[in-house]
């Protein structure tokens, strides 16, 4: 399953930075999924791959951000956070240009 690997990936970009999901937020490019049982599925791999982080994993803020489209019904290109985004222009349902999620991790920065 894809999102097992994304969960070992990013468990091992924080083991790296020495980061915990605390102090992280997961912002997802792409996909072929329901972004809701794509968001399921990486909270449960990661509860597998990263058990001493458990009470952190419900509260992990995943985001979609935006990502390449194209619209093969008039050839505009455009950039939308959803899957099957509209096209902007025509309003024909757009290809997205990354099929499987990519995952980047990013640290959050605290403010006192």
């Amino acid at each position: 399953m894809h999102e097992t690997g994304l969960a070992r990936g990013v468990a091992k970009t924080l083991k790296s930075r020495g980061l915990s999901l605390a102090e992280v937020r997961l912002n997802v490019r792409g996909g072929h999924r329901d972004p809701a049982d794509f968001e399921t599925d990486l909270r449960v791999h990661l509860l597998e791959v990263m058990p001493d982080q458990a009470k952190a994993v419900p509260g992990l803020e995943i985001r979609r951000v935006p990502f390449g489209h194209l619209c093969p019904g008039c050839g505009t290109e455009f950039e939308s956070a959803q899957i099957a985004a509209p096209c902007p222009r025509c309003h024909a349902e757009s290809l997205p240009g990354l099929t499987d999620e990519q995952v980047d991790v990013e640290r959050l920065e605290q403010y006192r």
